[in-house]
Order: C-alpha cells, then sequence, then structure tokens
C-alpha cells in the first residue's frame, strides 16, 4: 500500500479554521448628480430701537409685510416657517464703560421655493417690503430616496470591482457576493447659490448648480487561497495510496506537488 509523506501536514481543520479567517474589507463609494428642484432660504427683518416695545411693533408690522408680498407671488403659507425669534441688547463701550444704546429684535423666516425659477423675485421681493438679512439660500432635490438608493447601487459595484482587483493581485478566489454590508452616513453635497442684493430693477441672480448625492459602504468578502487546490489533490493521493498496488511493492511518495 501506498504511503503518502505529506511534509505540509494539512487538515479539515486547519482547512476550516483559515477558511473561516480569509475575509478582507473594502469601502465602496457611488455618487449621482441631479439638478435641484426646490430651494430653501432664511429671511430676517432685524429692527433696532432704546425702546423694546417699539422695535418690537416695528419688527412685527415688516415681517408681516414681507409674508404678505410673499403670498401674493402665489407661495402657499405653509411654506412660510418661523425659524427663530430673537431680542438682545446692544451695547458701547465708552471710556471703557458699558453703555446701552438699543435693544435689537430679529425674526427669521424659513421659506420652501417649490418653484425654484422664482427664488431670485422672492427674495428681491422680500428685501423691497422690508427684510435686510438673508442668511442663505439652499437647493434641494424633492426626490431624494429614489438617487440615494442609485447611488448605494454604484457603491456596491464600486467594492466589488476593488475587491475583485484586490483577488486576482492575491491570486485567490473571490466570492462576490459580500458576507457584509455596513451603510455609512448619508451625505448630499448642496452647492451654495451665488446671490447679490441690491436696489435696483433686475431681479436678484440665483446659480443653481447640481447637488451630488453619495452613498458609502462599507463591504467584507471572503476568498479562497490557493493552496486549498493543493490539500485537495492530497486527499486524492492518500486515496490512492490506500487502494493502488504495483506487484506487491510499497511506495514512499515525498511530494506531488
Amino acid at each position: 500500500m501506498f504511503r503518502l509523506i505529506d511534509s505540509d501536514n494539512y487538515g479539515l481543520d486547519d482547512y476550516a479554521r483559515n477558511k473561516s479567517d480569509n475575509r478582507f474589507k473594502v469601502f465602496g463609494k457611488g455618487a449621482v448628480t441631479i439638478k435641484p428642484d426646490a430651494a430653501e432660504l432664511v429671511i430676517g427683518v432685524i429692527t433696532e430701537n432704546s425702546q423694546l416695545e417699539i422695535a418690537q411693533e416695528e419688527n412685527a408690522n415688516k415681517t408681516q409685510q414681507v409674508i404678505n408680498s410673499i403670498l401674493r407671488m402665489g407661495l402657499l403659507a405653509k411654506y412660510i416657517q418661523t425659524e427663530n425669534y430673537n431680542i438682545r441688547s446692544n451695547y458701547d463701550y465708552i471710556d471703557g464703560k458699558q453703555v446701552f444704546r438699543d435693544y435689537e429684535v430679529s425674526n427669521n423666516l424659513k421659506i420652501l421655493i417649490r418653484n425654484i425659477d422664482l427664488a431670485g423675485e422672492i427674495i428681491d421681493t422680500a428685501v423691497k417690503n422690508g427684510a435686510n438679512n438673508v442668511s442663505g439660500i439652499n437647493f434641494i432635490v424633492s426626490d431624494q430616496s429614489t438617487y440615494y438608493y442609485e447611488a448605494l447601487r454604484l457603491a456596491v459595484t464600486d467594492a466589488q470591482n476593488k475587491a475583485n482587483v484586490m483577488a486576482d493581485k492575491l491570486k485567490v478566489k473571490l466570492d462576490i457576493i459580500p458576507i457584509q454590508i455596513n451603510e455609512q452616513e448619508r451625505g448630499i453635497i448642496a452647492p451654495l447659490g451665488a446671490m447679490t442684493f441690491k436696489n435696483i430693477n433686475v431681479t436678484t441672480p440665483i446659480e443653481v448648480g447640481e447637488n451630488k448625492i453619495i452613498a458609502d459602504i462599507e463591504a467584507v468578502f471572503k476568498y479562497s487561497e490557493q493552496w486549498f487546490r493543493r490539500y485537495k489533490l492530497k486527499k486524492h493521493l492518500q486515496m490512492f495510496d490506500k487502494y493502488l498496488t504495483f506487484g506487491g511493492a510499497f511506495m514512499a511518495v515525498d511530494s506531488f506537488v
């Protein structure tokens, strides 16, 4: 009977243990670029007076005037929301002493604009009717989920492509289906529009640009090492060792690899 001398001493337990450890982690990124279809902006009214009641009254009147002017443009009331209302005291420093100057009242309105083409006109109308503070404009995509799901698909493909490159370099067999996927924090890059505020008869120019919706994932892949093929060959040789004979002679096989 044959006697197989295996200098590498591979066993099923060794294979099972190593196979479970044969994995690596990659990161995948997907991005979808889309033109925004809505905008959010914050318009504020700031008034100052040495008497608090007068500052509050002036602010309330101007704020209501701003709201009415925007409503006349066709914007729905449900898209106008008070973001914050604040009262503070202002002081001057004269000869090293703090001297009361006046009260400052501010009222900021968050406005959702569904017709993005009206953004510049709405800003100008608000300014003409008493608004004196615009903190920024944020362009958004209404149906973000649809585009984010597409970005997720691209992120998975990116991770698989990276895993294929790594497996090819390492000369191992890759299981292309990840055993684990972790979704990272959703990211949306929204460029700010360019705004210019002047008391002229020209609409404030608004450059919408494009939003980039990004998805990031972490994926874990399993792979099989080449040495397992050697292990399977040796198991076959052990079977031959049991059942094959040549003229009653025993043969020692040092290595078949």
